[in-house]
């Protein structure tokens, strides 16, 4: 039996990536403890999730995004959790996101073995809502740099997305080999047993499910949707929190349509979500990075799971995997013609059997690198 330590800077409740790959590990004979820094000291500091032990670092109150406050908290969560790594002497520790993969170096010269798990491109953020402003562009490039020259000291890398055939679109993998490296693929896929289908009710429905970055896409969807004929308009269902939510919140209040409002929701709430939803809209600006860059929104696969068809981004490798496998339609960003287009389309579609699904054949690749590492 291996001990292994997760690492991650959310509350981790839950962290649906992180808490699948846990629970993969317990399942296989592992001890796990995940330690989640808490930023708004909000949910428990001790807490076991199907055999997985979640110990929250409650460091003060610390914000999200891109200020220097964010960075203190950050950097003392790292020095919480190196301490708590140093005391429990495992055998293994996964640093979900590249805020914690500093840590790496340090690990590694006491013998512990690292996984560098890259969920999104860190650098990528620091331009969102403003990417041609130089401060910003300079952090950006600072950060990317940072990640770079951590690299070397993770055994193993992996991250959410890869292109799907040679020389197709790319994904995050083809980032990380860009900068010299090899990483293995784990999609952000729902495991069996996590959900149940979609129950209809008959009303026109659409979804926006997630976390709110910019104004974006509020005002995409807000706009294609007022275009419509006031009688053939959907209820707009938007929940989330985020740096956004509530400027978000208030262009909807302000917009001549039915809304249907939630803030922050838990991964347990996704069932009752989707219910009633017809379909789900996963459009990102692409000029804040990420999607262009290859990365695959979660929302896409849990409304698939569910039975939900989503509206995505053309032109980039979640538009290539949501009309190959039949779970979306892919529409031009910042359209709202073709967003209302695309929403009629994805309304007719019928999901395949097993949509959205994790593939075992992913899920025993992982963990065969994983345990190899433990050996």
């Amino acid at each position: 039996m291996g001990k292994v330590v997760m690492l991650v800077t959310n509350a981790c409740a839950p962290d649906p990536r992180v808490l699948r790959q846990a629970r993969w590990l317990v399942k296989a004979g592992h001890q796990v403890t995940v330690h989640a820094f808490d930023r708004g000291q909000e949910h428990a500091p001790l807490e076991t999730v199907d055999g997985v032990n979640v110990v929250r670092h409650h460091l003060g109150v610390h914000p999200y995004g891109a200020s220097f406050a964010t960075l203190r908290g950050l950097r003392a969560f790292r020095q919480s959790a190196l301490q708590a790594c140093e005391e429990a002497s495992p055998d293994l520790v996964v640093c979900h996101d590249a805020d914690t993969l500093p840590l790496a170096r340090r690990l590694r010269k006491k013998g512990i073995a690292t996984v560098f798990d890259m969920h999104d491109l860190r650098h990528t953020w620091a331009k969102i809502g403003a990417p041609n402003r130089l401060d910003r562009r300079f952090a950006s490039r600072w950060l990317e740099q940072r990640t770079r020259q951590a690299l070397p000291h993770a055994d193993l890398i992996v991250t959410t997305s890869g292109a799907v055939a040679e020389g197709g679109r790319p994904g995050l993998q083809q980032q990380v080999e860009a900068w010299g490296r090899q990483a293995l693929v784990l999609e952000n896929r729902p495991d069996e047993g996590t959900f149940r289908p979609a129950t209809p009710d008959g009303t026109w429905r659409v979804a926006c499910l997630g976390r709110v970055r910019d104004l974006a896409t509020v005002d995409l969807v807000v706009q294609a949707l007022t275009s419509m004929p006031e009688n053939q308009r959907p209820v707009l269902r938007w929940a989330g929190d985020g740096v956004a939510a509530e400027a978000a919140r208030q262009r909807l209040a302000n917009a001549d349509l039915e809304v249907e409002v939630e803030g922050a929701f838990a991964h347990e709430d996704l069932d009752r979500l989707h219910d009633g939803v017809d379909v789900s809209i996963a459009l990102y600006d692409p000029s804040r990075g990420n999607i262009a860059d290859g990365a695959l929104p979660v929302r896409m696969f849990e409304a698939a799971v569910r039975g939900v068809p989503s509206v995505v981004n053309t032109g980039v490798l979640m538009g290539d995997i949501a009309t190959s496998e039949g779970i979306g339609v892919a529409c031009t960003w910042n359209d709202a013609d073709a967003l209302v287009a695309a929403l009629h389309d994805a309304r007719g579609l019928t999901l395949p059997e097993n949509a959205g699904r994790m593939p075992e054949g992913m899920r025993a690749a992982w963990l065969e690198a994983i345990e190899g590492l433990l050996a």
